[in-house]
């Protein structure tokens, strides 16, 4: 069980270190402009772009975002922040549940050779 116990705190550890997070996810597009007679409304390999959105839910409704092109790794990394605190909290749960069996099994010992519960 103590193997148990420090890899939940190396993990735990781990989960301190992540930076800003965010769900979503990022997209490119092209897209027309405003003025009729550009060549962007003929033909689609004329649109402007490739411009980069950012797309998360909230309260059931899709949101979208521009994002500029000089922040788009750094966008680009809170999402995969929380990406990697999402995996980490589920081996944290698979680390826990592990050792609460093995705590488990341990009191049903105990309540064995003692005859109390």
């Amino acid at each position: 069980m103590d193997i148990l116990k420090e890899q939940f705190d190396r993990v735990k550890n781990e989960i301190c270190l992540i930076s800003y997070l965010k769900k979503g996810s990022l997209f490119k597009c092209y897209q027309t402009c405003g003025n009729k007679s550009c060549r962007c409304h003929k033909d689609k390999k004329y649109r402007h772009g490739p411009y980069w959105w950012w797309s998360t839910k909230e309260d059931g409704k899709t949101k979208s975002m521009l994002v500029p092109e000089g922040m788009l790794s750094e966008v680009r990394s809170y999402i995969d922040n929380y990406r990697l605190l999402k995996s980490r909290i589920k081996i944290l749960e698979e680390i826990s549940e592990k050792i609460i069996k093995a705590k488990i099994a341990d009191y049903k010992r105990q309540f064995k050779k003692t005859g109390r519960s």
